[in-house]
């Protein structure tokens, strides 16, 4: 799978043809379980998958403490993107045929990426996967961040926000069908009358709107960096706000529950990902809900959610449609 062991920038176009061919030689749609005999699979040749930071590193992800090892994945087509229903070649989804096997090293010189791992049979994918479903305290990791070819930088969003595009919303719609209902299933027997429901970037309203279709008492609020977005969202939520989400209007001690939906690869950097949490925790009242996730990689490490009052109660969610696990981070405000 080494079909971005190369100096050559691609084009989008070029990596969704390489994605294709990658796609076809890994999915596979169903397969007996096999048991797992670590020996066994410690016994096979070691594979080694290369990448560039400037091609699509932040499709690989780690998975710690499976049976005292780690697993090592990488994302490929997403069935959204072959259905036509987002703009992206991947989604947040992962599901078994995308698990590599076991890491035994990796690294990153420069540039390059080099995974190193023990590699699982389709059979063995099957298994781990339907093990790894059923526990929400898995946490999927995310180690390598897109950065642009000429400058070495992490891709962000415009510093003025989105733009509204009708268009745009109906493929962020189809990228949080799954997230939107697990959500609405996880929040399904709290009983949130008069609770606050923060979004700091709200983007249509549309997700927060959806979630009070169910919990109709709650008072939601919806920030987000543009007024296009703004403008749209102002009739889907309870109260709204054109700012930056570092500067938040909100008093200390408000909010109930909030969802971030953007600290994420290629929407911030990492290190405003960090510094806009730190502003907002405040925000947050005594055994408050902070629920982190998006459609790309979420850029908050675990270790410093933990180091920073957050109790860790989630790590993923599972979808039964998609028979799929994404990161999902339910918090609790100590």
């Amino acid at each position: 799978m080494n079909y971005y062991d190369t100096d050559k920038e691609y084009s989008y176009e070029e990596m969704e043809e390489i994605e294709k061919e990658i796609y076809n030689k890994t999915f596979f749609s169903n397969n007996e379980k096999s048991d797992l005999d670590f020996n066994s699979i410690f016994a096979r040749e070691i594979l080694v998958f290369k990448d560039r930071d400037y091609h699509l590193p932040q499709n690989i992800f780690i998975i710690k403490n499976y049976k005292g090892r780690t697993i090592v994945g990488r994302k490929i087509r997403s069935i959204l993107s072959i259905e036509n229903r987002i703009n992206a070649i991947n989604c947040s989804m992962i599901t078994a045929p995308m698990l590599l096997g076991i890491l035994k090293n990796r690294q990153k010189n420069n540039r390059k990426i080099t995974i190193e791992y023990f590699p699982f049979t389709n059979a063995e994918k099957k298994s781990i996967f339907d093990e790894l479903k059923t526990n929400r305290k898995y946490d999927i990791y995310y180690p390598y961040k897109y950065r642009f070819f000429a400058t070495n930088k992490e891709e962000v969003s415009p510093e003025e926000g989105w733009s509204f595009n009708p268009n745009r919303k109906e493929y962020l719609g189809y990228g949080e069908i799954h997230l939107r209902s697990y959500t609405n299933q996880y929040f399904k027997s709290f009983d949130l009358t008069k609770k606050n429901i923060y979004d700091p970037a709200c983007s249509t309203g549309e997700f927060l709107s959806d979630f009070k279709k169910i919990h109709t008492s709650c008072h939601t609020i919806g920030h987000d960096l543009s007024q296009e977005m703004i403008d749209y969202a102002k009739d889907y939520v309870d109260e709204s706000c054109c700012c930056n989400a570092i500067n938040s209007p909100l008093e200390n001690d408000s909010v109930d529950i909030m969802f971030l939906r953007f600290l994420n690869s290629e929407v911030v950097s990492t290190f405003s990902a960090y510094q806009i949490l730190k502003e907002l925790l405040p925000k947050m009242k005594k055994n408050s809900k902070i629920i982190c996730f998006g459609h790309t990689p979420v850029l908050i490490k675990k270790k410093w959610l933990e180091k920073h009052n957050l109790n860790v109660l989630s790590c993923n969610g599972y979808d039964d449609v998609r028979n799929a696990i994404f990161q999902y981070y339910v918090l609790e405000v100590k």
